[in-house]
């Protein structure tokens, strides 16, 4: 696992190296920490294709700040994969970072046992990312990580299962489909399923995915899909 860290407090820049090693020493887990020292540097080496896992981003720092930056990696390198979390002293960035899909958000100071719990958020959500959904599709069964899929819906006796390249159809029920990995799923409308993972922003009304899908939100559902995403 490789993370990046941009951090302009550099009090919290030495914690949250310490943090990293003191996480790896206790949990057995082996990941490499790099440091940067703007957010123009970090673009400049994904731009030129440096891959990471997870990126602390500190919003304030003195010139490209954190939030510009997760703004570039998702829009202009289109990559919703990297997990991004958000450091600042301050509250009010929620209604800005949320199309940004950040992981978490750590409120200065950061304590380590607060790093824990986002660094384990970090690795349960690689985990259900790396899982897969089994199905059977012209009397073969089959399956499909669940990071690939965008959207499940009913369609008669058939679920379209809708991915990043294709869209296709199998007989069953969604129900049955996202059975162990329910969370990954919310339920916009009946029998229809948008993945979590990919929205990238919502309204009262709509949801859209990666890739520009849009997907209807029901009446009846609205609320529970606005308590669901106000999780996040």
């Amino acid at each position: 696992m490789n993370i990046a860290v941009v951090i302009n407090d550099v009090t919290l820049h030495h914690a949250i190296k310490e943090y990293c090693e003191r996480f790896q020493m206790v949990f057995d887990h082996d990941f490499t920490v790099h440091s940067y020292a703007s957010c123009e540097a970090l673009y400049h080496e994904l731009q030129t294709g440096a891959a990471y896992d997870l990126l602390f981003l500190e919003i304030e720092m003195p010139t490209m700040r954190g939030t510009e930056l997760g703004k570039r990696i998702r829009k202009e390198l289109h990559d919703y994969a990297v997990q991004i979390v958000f450091i600042s002293a301050s509250t009010d960035y929620a209604v800005e970072l949320f199309p940004l899909r950040p992981l978490d958000y750590l409120l200065k100071p950061v304590s380590y046992e607060r790093f824990c719990a986002c660094l384990n958020i970090f690795l349960n959500d690689s985990a259900m990312g790396n899982s897969f959904m089994t199905y059977t599709l012209e009397n073969t069964q089959r399956k499909i990580r669940v990071s690939e899929l965008l959207y499940l819906k009913t369609f008669g006796k058939k679920v379209e299962m809708h991915s990043r390249d294709a869209c296709f159809s199998v007989y069953g029920k969604i129900s049955e489909l996202i059975a162990g990995c329910e969370t990954q799923f919310l339920c916009v409308s009946r029998g229809e399923y948008a993945n979590i993972q990919h929205i990238i922003a919502a309204t009262p009304k709509e949801v859209r995915l990666t890739g520009n899908h849009v997907l209807h939100i029901s009446r009846g559902r609205q609320h529970a899909v606005y308590d669901r995403l106000a999780q996040f």
